[in-house]
C-alpha cells in the first residue's frame, strides 16, 4: 500500500510539473504576442444626429478626417510610439479641422465667443491634465498633456491657463480663428432663449484612447 501511495505521489509531482511548464510556456507566447499588439479608438462626438441631418458628400467629409486621424494615430502606435503621443496626434488633426466641436470650429458660448476645454490621462502613471475656458491657444490638447507632464495640477483654467502657455513658448491665435461660417450662422440662427433651452440644441466632444505595444493605456478628449 505505502508503495502504491508513493506512486502516485511520484506521479503527481510529474504531471504537477508538467502543467507549470506548460503554463510557464503560453505566458511566454501570450507575453510575447502582447508586445506586439496595440490598439486605437476614435469618436468625432455624437451630439444631435439624426437620419438626413447630413449629405453623403458631408458625411464622406466626416468620415475622411476620421480615418486621416486614425492612420496617424496607427502609424505611431505601429513603430511602438506611446500611447499618450497617439492621443495627442489623433485629437490635434480633430482640432485643427473645422467639422468637429473641439478648436477650430467650435461651438459658440452664449456671449459669441470660442471657449475651449481639453483633458488627457496617462494610465502608465496615472497622471492627468486639463484646461478649461481656453480663449487663444490653438491645440488645447498639447496644453492639457504639459500640465499634466510638466506642472504639480491636474486642472488649469482661462486667463491662468493661457499664461501657463506663455511658459512654454505655445502658439497663441485670435479667437476669430476658431469662428467657421457654419458656427456663425449655427449661433446666429440659434442665440434666443427659447432655441438654447432646447433639448435637441446639443453638441459633443472628440475623444481618443490607445493603447501601446507596451500595454499602456491613455485617453483624451477636447471640446467647445
Amino acid at each position: 500500500m505505502t508503495k502504491f501511495y508513493l506512486a502516485i505521489f511520484l506521479l503527481s509531482i510529474l504531471l504537477l510539473t508538467s502543467c507549470v511548464k506548460e503554463i510557464k510556456n503560453n505566458d511566454s507566447v501570450d507575453s510575447k504576442n502582447r508586445v506586439n499588439e496595440y490598439a486605437l479608438v476614435i469618436h468625432g462626438g455624437a451630439g444631435n444626429i439624426y437620419k438626413g441631418r447630413y449629405t453623403e458628400e458631408e458625411e464622406k467629409l466626416y468620415k475622411d478626417k476620421l480615418s486621416e486621424a486614425l492612420i496617424l494615430g496607427k502609424e505611431i502606435l505601429t513603430e511602438g510610439g506611446s500611447s499618450v503621443d497617439a492621443v495627442e496626434t489623433v485629437i490635434r488633426v480633430l482640432e485643427d479641422s473645422p467639422l468637429f466641436n473641439a478648436g477650430k470650429g467650435a461651438v459658440f458660448t452664449e456671449d459669441g465667443n470660442v471657449e475651449l476645454d481639453a483633458s488627457i490621462m496617462n494610465g502608465k502613471d496615472i497622471s492627468a491634465g486639463g484646461v478649461a475656458s481656453l480663449k487663444h491657444i490653438k491645440n488645447p490638447i498639447t496644453l492639457a498633456r504639459f500640465v499634466m507632464e510638466h506642472s504639480p495640477h491636474v486642472l488649469l483654467f482661462g486667463e491662468g491657463a493661457e499664461k501657463f502657455a506663455d511658459e512654454f513658448g505655445m502658439p497663441k491665435v485670435d479667437n476669430y480663428y476658431f469662428k467657421t461660417k457654419e458656427r456663425i450662422e449655427e449661433y446666429n440662427k440659434n442665440k434666443t432663449v427659447a432655441s438654447i433651452e432646447n433639448t435637441d440644441y446639443k453638441f459633443g466632444t472628440v475623444g481618443c484612447v490607445a493603447i501601446d505595444k507596451k500595454g499602456n493605456l491613455a485617453a483624451g478628449t477636447s471640446t467647445g
